[in-house]
């Protein structure tokens, strides 16, 4: 059985190698802040153009997680802009996301209804 506190050694499969920063032997010996990296996903492209002025002209999402001697979240990330970001993890975000698809799906089966 792997230990609680031994580092991930394994890319997880969301990850892409290019944008990929983890190093899990630089905390083989132990928490050393502000070293290890963290693994990444590829971007998301999020097409905004839909929403109210003013739109956003660059949006994307992405998976990451820092590298330490425990198991680390993996967190969703929001950036609009390059800029301003939205992260949490992907426990909280599934919730979120599910919530926002059945209000979004009642709304279009609301729309059906009335045509």
């Amino acid at each position: 059985m792997a230990s609680e506190t031994a580092p991930d050694q394994g890319h997880p499969a969301w990850c892409d190698r290019t944008r990929c920063t983890a190093d899990p032997a630089s905390q083989a010996n132990g928490y050393r802040s502000g070293v290890g990296g963290q693994h990444r996903s590829a971007d998301l492209p999020l097409n905004l153009r839909a929403g109210m002025w003013p739109i956003p002209p660059h949006a994307v999402a992405f998976l990451s997680e820092a590298v330490a001697p425990w198991r680390c979240s993996t967190y969703l990330r929001i950036t609009v802009d390059s800029d301003t970001e939205l992260s949490m993890p992907v426990d909280n975000a599934a919730a979120l996301l599910a919530a926002l698809s059945a209000l979004v799906a009642s709304a279009m089966t609301d729309a059906e209804v009335t045509r």
